[in-house]
């Protein structure tokens, strides 16, 4: 099934390559609705724009990537990061930050135009383009340390949705999901980062699979996971 149009912005400091993709994409039926090829530029974009997927360069130039990938997953949940880089061997080593920096999937710039489409409408439909093996490595760790709030602070309705983002869905798969409104699923998600204390949507699910995997979600969670 063809996917929806998906509003994108394109950040790649290679003109030739934003080029040839940006065609791709609106050949794909796509609408790139901003593209730079600065970090500032990126922010500049942002600002008249309201994409629903970012394209990032690995190496834009003007900051550290992966801090701004982490500042847009705290301010701009709802939109999904895909992180591009070099080679294939990069995009595989890369993942892991790329994950825990915020990043809905991480890809080689070598891959056919095809696989960029495949993966645009996989985030259309809320899911992270990384590898299984990558996300239980990611929740093994005791990434999350300090003085967290409890679970026990989530009301019912934000349990579900916990567990949901970290499952790997998005904002407007949690809205299908739950058959809410998309801006009802934003409203639950921000509430639960402050109740959580913690700064963005992975960070989040991180915590509920650390509870899950030791036995320590609340009763109410417990009765949610397996009915």
């Amino acid at each position: 099934m063809a996917s929806r149009r998906a509003r994108i912005v394109l950040a790649d400091q290679q003109h030739l390559f934003r080029q040839s993709l940006v065609q791709h994409l609106r050949s794909g039926g796509h609408a790139v609705v901003g593209e730079a090829d600065s970090l500032d530029g990126l922010d500049r974009c942002l600002i008249d724009t309201e994409p629903e997927i970012i394209m990032l360069d690995r190496y834009l130039p003007g900051g550290d990537v992966f801090e701004y990938i982490h500042m847009l997953n705290t301010l701009q949940p709802q939109t999904a990061v895909l992180l591009l880089v070099a080679y294939e061997h990069e995009a595989s080593g890369l993942q892991g930050q790329a994950f825990l920096a915020g990043a809905s999937g991480c890809m080689s710039k070598e891959l056919p135009a095809i696989a960029y489409l495949n993966a645009i409408r996989r985030l259309q439909e809320g899911q992270l383009l990384f590898p299984a093996e990558v996300l239980r490595r990611a929740a093994r760790p005791p990434s999350i340390s300090g003085p967290v709030a409890s679970l026990s602070e989530l009301t019912s309705r934000e349990l579900e949705i916990l567990q949901l983002i970290a499952e790997g869905l998005g904002n407007r798969e949690i809205a299908a999901r739950l058959d809410i409104t998309y801006n009802t699923a934003m409203k639950h998600v921000s509430n639960i980062l402050a109740k959580l204390k913690v700064s963005n949507r992975m960070e989040a699910g991180l915590l509920f699979l650390r509870h899950a995997s030791d036995g320590t979600l609340p009763e109410v969670a417990r009765q949610q996971r397996f009915r």
